[in-house]
C-alpha cells in the first residue's frame, strides 16, 4: 500500500494548535509553532516561509511524541529543553523550577534599586559607565534552583560574584549546567547544598552585600490546586512554602542579617496577596530597616526589600 504524501507545514501546524486547543492549552498557537519549530530546528519566524514544505517522515515521529507529552501536561520547556530568562537561554527539565516572568520583574527591581547614583546637590543622578565596576560584590542567591537570578545578576554586572544554595543536588546540578552554558566561571558563580537551614552552608564570618531569593511561597493548602503542569511536573521543594508559604522568608528574615554587611540589600519574590505578612515578618526581626513591598507588572504585591541594619 502506497504512503500518504507528507502534509505541508501549513496543514501541520492547523492540525497541531487543534490537538492543542482540545486538550485546553493556553496559547496553541503559539505553542504548536514553538514545537514545529523546535522538531524542524528552526525559528519560528521561518514557519510561514516553509509553510508549503512537507514535514520530513522523522520530524513527523519525533512531533507525534512530543504533542503527546504537551496534551498529557509536561511543559513546553521540558519538551524544548532550555528556558529564556532576560537574555539567557537556560536549561530547563524536572531538576528545578522554570524562570518565571514575574522573577525577570525581580532583576528589574534589582538594577532599579543599586544602579541608581545618589543624587547630586541639584538633585541630578549620576548614570554609571557600562564598564564600571559591579555596584555590589558578593551576592547569595537563597534556593537558587536553576541559577537564573544569580547568573542574570553577573552576567548583567550587578555583582562580581555569586553563591547560590539549594537543598536540592539535582536543582544545583541543573545550575552548574546553565553556568558552563551561559559562560560563567565558578569562581564567579559557586553552588553549595544546603538544607533546612538555609545558612548552613555559609562559613562563620562569611559576609555578603546582596541577598536575592525567589523562595517556595505556595501554601500547602494551595498546592493540589495547582495547574497539572506545575503540580505534577515541576519539583515540589521548590514550590512548598509552608502553611502561610512563608517559611523560607521566616528563615531568611532571622538568620541573614549575621551574613549581610550593614547596608546589604535584601530583594524577595513573593506570592500574590503575602505582602503583608512577608513585611510583618521582616519588621518583627531585629536588624532590618527599610522593609518596603513592591507591586508586580500586573500591580499585585510580589517583592519585598529591606536593608541590614
Amino acid at each position: 500500500m502506497k504512503r500518504p504524501d507528507p502534509l505541508p507545514l501549513r496543514e501541520v501546524l492547523r492540525g497541531l494548535r487543534g490537538q492543542l486547543e482540545e486538550a485546553g492549552i493556553e496559547s496553541a498557537g503559539v505553542e504548536a509553532e514553538r514545537l514545529l519549530g523546535h522538531v524542524l530546528g528552526i525559528e519560528r519566524s521561518r514557519l510561514a516561509l516553509r509553510a508549503g514544505e512537507p514535514l520530513p517522515p522523522e520530524a513527523a515521529a519525533e512531533l507525534a511524541r512530543l504533542t503527546a507529552r504537551r496534551t498529557a501536561g509536561e511543559p513546553l520547556q521540558h519538551l524544548e529543553g532550555t528556558a529564556p530568562f532576560r537574555g539567557l537561554v537556560l536549561r530547563a527539565d524536572r531538576r528545578a523550577l522554570i524562570p518565571r516572568p514575574e522573577t525577570e520583574q525581580l532583576i528589574d527591581l534589582i538594577v532599579r534599586q543599586l544602579r541608581r547614583g545618589p543624587p547630586d546637590p541639584a538633585g541630578v543622578r549620576t548614570v554609571p559607565r557600562p564598564d564600571a565596576r559591579p555596584p555590589a560584590e558578593l551576592a547569595l542567591d537563597v534556593g537558587t534552583g536553576s541559577g537564573a537570578i544569580a547568573l542574570s545578576l553577573v552576567v548583567e554586572g550587578l555583582v562580581e560574584r555569586a553563591v547560590g544554595l539549594d537543598v536540592s543536588e539535582e536543582a544545583l546540578e541543573q545550575a552548574r549546567e546553565n553556568r558552563d552554558l551561559v559562560g560563567v566561571t565558578a569562581a564567579r558563580f559557586e553552588v553549595r547544598r544546603t538544607g533546612a537551614d538555609p545558612f548552613e552552608a555559609l562559613e562563620d564570618g562569611e559576609i555578603f552585600d546582596l541577598l536575592v531569593s525567589n523562595p517556595p511561597y505556595v501554601r500547602d493548602d494551595e498546592l493540589e490546586r495547582l495547574s497539572r503542569e506545575v503540580r505534577e511536573h515541576e519539583p515540589r521543594a521548590a514550590l512548598a512554602g509552608g502553611a502561610d508559604g512563608l517559611d523560607l522568608v521566616r528563615s531568611i528574615a532571622a538568620g541573614a542579617p549575621r551574613h549581610l554587611a550593614s547596608g546589604a540589600h535584601v530583594f524577595l519574590e513573593i506570592g500574590a496577596g503575602q505582602g503583608a505578612s512577608a513585611v510583618a515578618v521582616f519588621e518583627a526581626n531585629p536588624g532590618w530597616s527599610s522593609v518596603r513591598l513592591h507591586a508586580d507588572l500586573a500591580g499585585r504585591d510580589r517583592f519585598v526589600t529591606a536593608r541590614r541594619g
